[in-house]
């Protein structure tokens, strides 16, 4: 049963250390952002869109969607005096569309961000509410990682109870980590 819960222990970790590399790292350019370069690569393009079809921002965003010439979930939709503003973003992507219903053209300005600016937005990325089925597929791997950890978890306190002469000092050091942990839960709560 040790070696079962041990081999267990193992597989968890290593799924979940890629995860926590990668949440680590962005965590770290969002503590520290001075010392990465975060500056967008922007780009604008203007699109002629017939006017027919186009009612509102959605229908305008679904619209360039089809045409590929954006993708990921529309975020922000605003009438304007001369039509509609859209902004729809994927991770490390950021659209902005201004359509004009008078000369019935799109103009798309699209900011893409650097490696670490991806890696920012997927940290706060939740998944399972997005049109597209990769941010299905990441919200997937994240419960997965963090079932992982509760495993690793809960191995991890098996196999150290298991260990008779080292249960008082882990006692002790489980419970100073319960109560730091909780401490911080609320802070940050109250925060």
């Amino acid at each position: 049963m040790y070696r079962w819960f041990r081999n267990t222990h193992l597989v968890a970790g290593l799924l979940a250390v890629p995860f926590l590399l990668m949440y680590g790292l962005s965590a770290v350019q969002m503590s520290h952002g001075g010392w990465f370069s975060l500056k967008p690569t922007v780009t604008e393009i203007t699109v002629a869109v017939a006017s027919s079809s186009v009612n509102d921002g959605r229908a305008l965003a679904r619209i360039l969607m089809d045409q590929n010439q954006v993708r990921g979930e529309i975020r922000q939709v605003k009438a304007t005096d001369s039509g509609f503003h859209v902004q729809i973003e994927h991770p490390g992507t950021v659209y902005r569309v201004d359509f004009s219903t008078q000369t019935h053209q799109a103009v798309i300005r699209t900011s893409v961000a650097p490696f670490m600016g991806m890696l920012n937005r997927i940290h706060h990325l939740a998944g399972f509410h997005s049109a597209a089925f990769v941010m299905d597929v990441w919200g997937g791997w994240v419960v997965a990682v963090s079932l992982c950890l509760f495993v690793l978890g809960l191995t991890g306190i098996y196999m150290w109870f298991r260990l008779k002469k080292e249960r008082l000092i882990g006692t002790v050091l489980l419970a100073v980590s319960l109560g730091y942990s909780l401490t911080l839960i609320l802070l940050i709560r109250g925060a």
